[in-house]
């Protein structure tokens, strides 16, 4: 065996302990995933009979499911999920393991944190739709969901607490960049 292979063989050890030592966190990523397909289904079921009863066959195609598309697209997000994954482990065994500031396991979790949060502000608007006939946006969703955690956080640390819930705050004035449409496609987000 060769330089590089133990290398590469060592790195992809490390890699692998991490998996491992988040393989809940993975595995509710997974389930969570699977969870905002279902209810986005349901969601576009919704959609779609409520375009049928009024005649609006433009609605109705933008709210036709796709099985193909939903799949493909659940697949990708699965894959960005695990890239957060990898890349919040490399940060925390290049930088913050390092500097005595985390081990590589909490920013791993962050990362992937990151991609679960996405995903319950998701299954949020579907389920609110799907049982209230609410609609609500992914972006007010998550802006909710923050403060709640925020909360959360501020009976253990105040101003950790308040800087979580701050970005639930719902944002004054304009966005700077580009502003982004969300489009339905009648499909799980």
């Amino acid at each position: 065996m060769g330089p590089k292979a133990v290398l590469w063989g060592s790195i992809g050890g490390e890699l692998l302990s991490v998996v491992f030592d988040l393989r809940y966190m993975i595995i509710c990523s997974l389930a969570l995933i699977l969870a905002d397909l279902w209810w986005g289904y349901r969601d576009a079921k919704l959609h779609y009979e409520h375009a049928g009863d009024i005649g609006n066959e433009t609605l109705k195609d933008k709210f036709k499911w796709h099985k193909s598309r939903a799949v493909r697209r659940t697949a990708n997000k699965f894959v960005d999920y695990m890239t957060y994954l990898v890349v919040g482990a490399l940060i925390g065994l290049a930088i913050t393991e390092p500097m005595d500031v985390c081990t590589h396991v909490w920013t791993a979790a962050i990362g992937l944190g990151i991609g679960c949060g996405c995903e319950i502000a998701s299954i949020i608007g579907h389920v609110a739709y799907v049982h209230m006939g609410i609609e609500i946006s992914t972006a007010d969703a998550w802006r909710a969901m923050m403060r709640f955690i925020g909360r959360l956080i501020k009976s253990k640390s105040n101003e950790f607490g308040e800087a979580v819930e701050g970005l639930g705050e719902k944002e004054h004035g304009h966005h700077h960049g580009h502003h982004v449409h969300e489009e339905t496609d009648g499909e799980a987000d």
